[in-house]
């Protein structure tokens, strides 16, 4: 039987070894696609496929900035299931001379497509200094919130309330798969009730922060357990979720040449 936890290890270690290689093709090879990068900041880019990637990739002014490797501040995992592993983790970019140069927390989403472990998606949190004078305990407050709020107008089919509190576009992270919804009218739920039974920060800076839960689902067809990471930032005043994904833990494994269903708030 495979080791998931070690599976999920493996992949987020490969892509910081190919990262490192300075190679954009090889480190291409660690990812899955449709691959995105929420984040608070700036356009929010969907490659379709490694060569749509790497085409965006750009080591030269990295390397100017006096970049000379990236390695790991921490890394665990948070979820399994044979198809989706939550990796969380943190890395900070050092100069030749051993100086932290950038420092980032990011949960890593790996799924396995046609046989193959990569990332599928990297959900982002800007990094908080010891020193820095921040307002992330408002920020967790205000977030643990909101994601309750929206569990609860999910529970109730309040559509609209939902789509109220998410940023767009809005992506959720399937197995091989990515939903992108662009605007609130296009948001769509299922006739489901949630009930949390965890939610924990543990990722958070002064405009993003990431939260792992765990939510019962219950509906005519269908009554589970699934685990989650739900992207929450602050974009253009608005603080919503920007991104999510879901796995089933006591999930069958796949056949090698499967791949994973569209993604919603339940996967």
């Amino acid at each position: 039987m495979e080791n998931l936890e070690q599976s999920g290890l493996d992949a987020v270690d490969r892509f910081l070894t190919t990262w490192n290689s300075r190679d954009p093709e090889n480190w291409a090879t660690s990812l899955n696609f449709p691959h995105v990068r929420p984040s608070p900041f700036g356009e929010i880019n969907v490659a379709d496929t490694a060569e749509d990637y790497v085409v965006g990739v750009d080591y030269g002014q990295l390397i100017k900035s006096g970049w000379d490797h990236s390695e790991w501040d921490y890394k665990h995992v948070l979820h399994t299931s044979p198809s989706k592993i939550h990796v969380a983790g943190q890395w900070s970019r050092y100069s030749a001379a051993g100086d932290i140069i950038l420092t980032t927390p990011i949960v890593y989403v790996c799924t396995k497509v046609n046989g193959e472990w990569g990332i599928q998606s990297r959900l982002a949190v800007d990094y908080v200094d010891e020193d820095a004078d921040e307002d992330t305990p408002e920020l967790i407050i205000r977030s643990m919130n909101l994601i309750q709020d929206f569990i609860g107008h999910y529970s109730t089919g309040a559509r609209d309330a939902c789509a109220e509190l998410l940023n767009f576009p809005h992506f959720s992270i399937g197995t091989g798969k990515l939903n992108m919804t662009a605007e609130p009218e296009d948001f769509e739920i299922l006739q489901v009730a949630l009930i949390t039974e965890s939610a924990v920060a543990i990722q958070t800076g002064l405009h993003a922060m990431n939260v792992a839960v765990e939510l019962s689902i219950a509906g005519d067809s269908i009554n589970r357990r699934t685990q989650g990471v739900i992207n929450v930032n602050d974009r253009d005043g608005h603080l919503g979720i920007q991104a999510w994904s879901f796995l089933y833990p006591d999930e069958q494994p796949l056949s090698p040449n499967s791949r994973g269903r569209k993604s919603s708030m339940t996967p």
